[in-house]
């Protein structure tokens, strides 16, 4: 009995030790390239009768998903059909009850000393060179090494390239002798790469020193060996003429990938604009690239989104080298100061930007925000707990990103509160958002967002006053401001009582029409016109006080009403500058929002300010780049506008359809001349920045319709002459077959009555029977779709 009890445990002890050495389990799974970014890998086990595949789905609730019947393991050369799918099944549609959930895919058993595979729904998912992050790699090529004692990204092995010092090096002849290898690169120079022992190599580049190596196993840099305590960022002062260069590799890239560009593009947004820049390089038959680019300050950057699709801390002056292994599922830096972007690329941004809900009241969602924030900060106390190493800059980063996303959420949340948020919620931005922004300002993409929010909102609170859904602005609070302005410059007389008075009555006024105009909204007025139709006692009443009377006199002052007459035309102006001194805005963000204000002045109108309100800008902004690009901003729409028209005959008069009235009989007056061709109709207006940003790619719809006989008939809608003109000639959109009308409001409004618009820009086609067809304002975003219904009409 005894020996029976002992060959029984023996067997049970030789059954287990088999099942464990028949058993692999990946808990570092590194993904090589998907078409599903919006899911990951979790886990793998390969068994010895099937192999799992775990998964994690991040996507909007109520969204479904399918596993096909036809997904498969691909690995050597060999398929392994899938037998099943946990919570989902399989070629069943699952609908999302939640934003994120797991799943395990099953498959018949892969072979266990398989190192890499793939997993292929065909036609659908697509998951290639899935790896285990845990296994040291087998000889040099496709590996990349990072150097022990400082934790950098050193130098990476291909099987025809070595990449050092920010560059791609060809090799000339590569030698191996058991584990080691000698190699010579183009150049002459050599790189000798000792056995692996435990995990490390030394490497010995050219003549120096080796380095001891660790192989970079996982998808990006591990954590650095010692702490960076250095704080801050590159600040050039805003210096246009700076620049940032990187330097890269696309390496394997799948087709779908080549498809989408063949450039590699990084997009900056421009603080002084609001525009999105993008900067492109070209790539070679392998991916790779070089890309020097104007830089106005450290700026958050998007990398080739859609492809890469990283966002990343770029700062002037320096030059980094970016690697994205579509093979080995890779993303490092490398550089002379890369450490916060590969940081970055490890511990990406958590993002705390949020929208207000349709119930909520505005202290509430800063409650909301306040959470969202607390929990960001939380998370990052988490990392700093596991990771002591993250260095300094990187943690500053992370806080300064919850303070311009909380800042960029709080003032959006404007647009569904009808522009009436409490004293309370508008101090905590100003005091703990807007005055501890960081620095240098250019650091946050959502910092332009919030700048402009942040100024137009208080723009709306001291000059407007809520009447219902609108608002009505009064100027009594820039008074004060004006001839406080003129009093330092000597060319008024008014004593600080007196301009208290005058900042009473702002307060008092103001307050008196809120309350007057509350009163007409719960009576039950809905127009402006009822809304305005206040009680005439209680206006009476509020003018003759003692005080009112006293405030009505000072303004009649001769001296006071010339100055206030000579500064007219420069008002809106002085709001902003008023606006700067309240919220006690530094120097450099008041040259960036004055900049910003002004520049959007031309922009909105397209054509020069006048030489007074130049002069003013000059006086109030000492920041050389905020100088520079309105002044050469000016200079190009007065070039525009004294330069000649090349088809001067594009441009049609309003006489064309004089004393007409008739939408209809308008428009078909107007494309009388074109019947029989197919009329490609633009409704748009100056004012209008979509509709000047399609104007401005409007060349590429030219482009793709050339063999086509097709009329471009721009209306224009609102617009001064001069602006009017200035677009067209800054876009080029005049030639034999391009007609342009400014027409009389009246008769403008008219036609879009007669053709039914839905927006600004509006595009329609009229086929060659005079036919109107809808267009989809961004139809050329599909320009396959576009074309075939272009060629439709032309047969």
């Amino acid at each position: 009995m005894k020996k029976s009890i002992i060959a029984f445990l023996l067997a049970l002890i030789a059954t287990t030790g088999w099942a464990q050495k028949n058993e692999k389990i990946w808990d570092n799974v590194v993904i090589g390239n998907t078409n599903v970014d919006w899911s990951e890998v979790t886990k793998v086990g390969i068994f010895a009768d099937r192999t799992e595949v775990g998964l994690r789905i991040k996507y909007r609730q109520g969204s479904w998903i399918s596993i096909a019947k036809s997904t498969f393991i691909e690995a050597d050369g060999k398929q392994y059909p899938i037998k099943d799918a946990t919570v989902i099944g399989l070629d069943n549609r699952y609908t999302l009850s939640t934003n994120s959930f797991d799943f395990t895919l099953i498959f018949e058993p892969v072979p266990q000393q398989i190192k890499t595979f793939d997993v292929i729904e065909p036609g659908g998912w697509e998951y290639r060179h899935l790896r285990n992050a845990d296994d040291l790699p087998d000889g040099i090529t496709d590996t990349y090494w990072r150097n022990e004692a400082t934790g950098d990204w050193l130098i990476g092995f291909t099987a025809n390239h070595v990449v050092y010092n920010n560059k791609v090096w060809d090799i000339v002849s590569q030698t191996k002798k058991k584990d080691a290898y000698s190699l010579m690169l183009a150049g002459g120079l050599t790189i000798k790469v000792d056995k692996q022992k435990k995990g490390k190599r030394n490497i010995t580049i050219g003549n120096g020193k080796p380095f001891s190596c660790s192989p970079i196993t996982k998808a990006t840099l591990p954590d650095y060996p010692t702490k960076d305590l250095r704080t801050g960022f590159v600040d050039n002062g805003y210096n246009a003429n700076d620049s940032v260069t990187i330097i890269g590799w696309l390496k394997d890239m799948p087709e779908r990938a080549w498809k989408q560009s063949s450039e590699f593009e990084v997009s900056i947004d421009n603080i002084f604009t609001d525009d999105q820049q993008k900067f492109y390089a070209k790539m070679d038959s392998l991916g790779r690239f070089t890309l020097k680019m104007p830089i106005l300050n450290s700026s958050q950057v998007y990398l080739d989104w859609g492809r890469t699709s990283k966002s990343s801390l770029l700062e002037p002056g320096k030059t980094y080298f970016f690697l994205n292994d579509f093979t080995t599922g890779q993303q490092l830096f490398m550089g002379e100061d890369a450490r916060v972007q590969n940081e970055l690329l490890a511990y990406p941004d958590m993002g705390n930007q949020a929208r207000i809900e349709e119930n909520q009241d505005a202290m509430q969602f800063k409650a909301q925000m306040d959470s969202i924030c607390n929990a960001m900060i939380t998370e990052l106390e988490e990392r700093i707990n596991l990771r002591p190493n993250l260095s300094q800059r990187y943690i500053d980063y992370i806080k300064g990103s919850c303070l311009t996303g909380q800042g960029e959420s709080m003032m959006q949340a404007r647009y569904d509160l009808k522009c009436q948020l409490p004293k309370e919620y508008m101090d905590f931005v100003t005091t703990e958002l807007w005055q501890k922004a960081p620095k240098p300002y250019t650091l946050y993409r959502p910092f332009s967002t919030f700048m402009r929010d942040y100024f137009h909102y208080m723009s709306l609170d001291d000059y407007t006053v809520p009447a219902g859904g609108y608002m009505v602005y009064v100027n009594d609070a820039l008074i004060p401001y004006v001839l406080r302005k003129n009093r330092v410059e000597g060319k008024v007389s008014i004593s600080d009582a007196e301009l208290d008075l005058l900042n009473r009555y702002a307060t008092s006024y103001k307050a008196f029409l809120t309350t007057q105009f509350k009163a007409r909204v719960d009576a039950g007025a809905t127009t402006i016109d009822d809304i305005l139709n206040i009680d005439s006692v209680a206006v009476e009443q509020f003018q003759q006080q003692d005080w009112v009377l006293q405030h009505d006199a000072l303004l009649e002052r001769e001296d006071i009403v010339k100055v206030l007459q000579d500064e007219a035309p420069f008002f809106e102006n002085y709001k902003i500058l008023q606006l700067l001194d309240k919220t006690g805005t530094d120097p450099t963000l008041r040259d960036i929002e004055l900049a910003h204000y002004f520049y959007s002045l031309i922009d909105q109108t397209r054509k020069p300010l006048a030489p007074a309100m130049i002069e003013l800008f000059e006086q109030q902004v000492h920041l050389p780049a905020a100088l520079a690009l309105v002044n050469s901003t000016n200079d190009k729409y007065v070039a525009l506008e004294r330069s000649d028209f090349a088809n001067a005959a594009s441009l049609r008069p309003s006489s064309d359809v004089e004393g007409m009235s008739d939408g209809e009989k308008i428009f078909r007056k107007i494309i009388e001349p074109y019947k029989g061709r197919i009329i490609y109709l633009d409704i748009w207006g100056t004012w209008c920045c979509p509709c000047k940003s399609n104007l401005k790619e409007s060349w590429k719809v030219k482009e793709a319709l050339k063999d086509y006989d097709i009329v471009y008939l721009y209306l224009c809608n609102r617009s001064s002459e001069e602006s009017w003109k200035n677009v067209i000639k800054e876009y080029n959109l005049t030639g034999d077959n391009c007609v342009h009308y400014n027409l009389p409001e009246d008769q403008q409004t008219a036609i879009e009555r007669y053709v039914g618009i839905s927006g600004y820009p509006t595009y329609k086609l009229i086929d060659k029977e005079g036919n109107i067809h809808d267009l989809h304002w961004l139809h050329a975003d599909d320009m396959q779709s576009f074309l075939e219904t272009i060629d439709k009409m032309s047969k």
